[in-house]
């Protein structure tokens, strides 16, 4: 059996439930498990280096009369997006950073700083189970970017973590074999006991994306991989605040076409498949 997650990065304080409902009711409809992953507190400040966008640019998911301002907004101010979020049935929350806004160059989790990366963890955390009522097991960093210190942290911490590729140069040593043996199996994910690390074959759903070659790309993974989390945002979608139907169509028709191939699952679904 292929395993199928999807996975909505970027939902923050600015998200509208409109713009969720409007990219995902027809899988809220028809009871397909999605997961989200959330910035805790995003911050205005926090900025994208996608050649798409321009680096240096404010991130595209941040409203434009704020966007620069160095200034974090957390997920728990916008009690309608929450009473959303929590109404849907079949969904899981996962811990997308804290601010989604790096420092000096680097990405927010490529610190090396222990005592930064700790308190972005627990502050995270904190607002996540206040915003959910429960403790994320599955962490996103931004970007895909982490130091060794930060990954540590995550390894402690979490019980999954979800990348779009193990980068070797930023693994602890310790998983080297781990690593290896992933590569030699042809496999895209690890495990290491109750830990687990996916990876993704990037954001399939873009605008910036032709659709026919991301469908053939798409088919050509699932067909190698017993494992595919289809990564999308869901603010790529539109454009200048209009639905971008054709992209949308592509979306709707390939998760359907998808639905009785193969199962829909959580990440703490997918752990329990593979880790008992």
């Amino acid at each position: 059996m292929k395993y199928i997650l999807i996975r909505d990065d970027d939902v923050n304080f600015f998200t509208r439930p409109a713009m969720l409902e409007q990219v995902y009711g027809f899988i809220f409809e028809n009871d397909i498990p999605i997961n989200f992953s959330v910035i805790p507190a995003v911050n205005s400040a926090a900025k994208t280096e996608s050649c798409h966008f321009g680096a240096g640019s404010p991130e595209p998911f941040l409203p434009r009369n704020i966007a620069g301002e160095d200034r974090q907004f957390p997920i728990t101010g916008n009690h309608d997006l929450l009473r959303f979020l929590n109404a849907i049935n079949r969904k899981e929350f996962l811990l997308h950073g804290f601010e989604h806004a790096g420092k000096g160059g680097k990405y927010e989790f490529e610190s090396e700083d222990r005592k930064v990366i700790e308190t972005k963890l627990t502050e995270g955390i904190n607002l996540f189970e206040e915003a959910f009522g429960e403790i994320p097991e599955t962490f996103v960093a931004p970007q895909d970017k982490y130091s060794r210190t930060a990954f540590a942290q995550i390894r402690n911490r979490f019980k999954t973590l979800s990348l779009g590729w193990v980068d070797s140069s930023r693994i602890p040593f310790t998983f080297y074999c781990r690593y290896l043996q992933m590569k030699l199996m042809h496999r895209n994910y690890i495990r290491d006991g109750n830990f687990l690390i996916t990876e993704h074959p990037g954001c399939m759903f873009s605008k910036f994306m032709n659709i026919n070659e991301m469908s053939k790309k798409l088919d050509e993974y699932i067909a190698a991989n017993r494992i595919t989390v289809i990564v999308t945002h869901h603010w790529e979608f539109f454009e200048k605040g209009a639905l971008n139907t054709d992209l949308l169509d592509a979306f709707r028709r390939r998760i359907t076409g998808l639905a009785g191939k193969c199962e829909f699952l959580t990440f703490s679904g997918l752990r329990k498949k593979l880790l008992n």
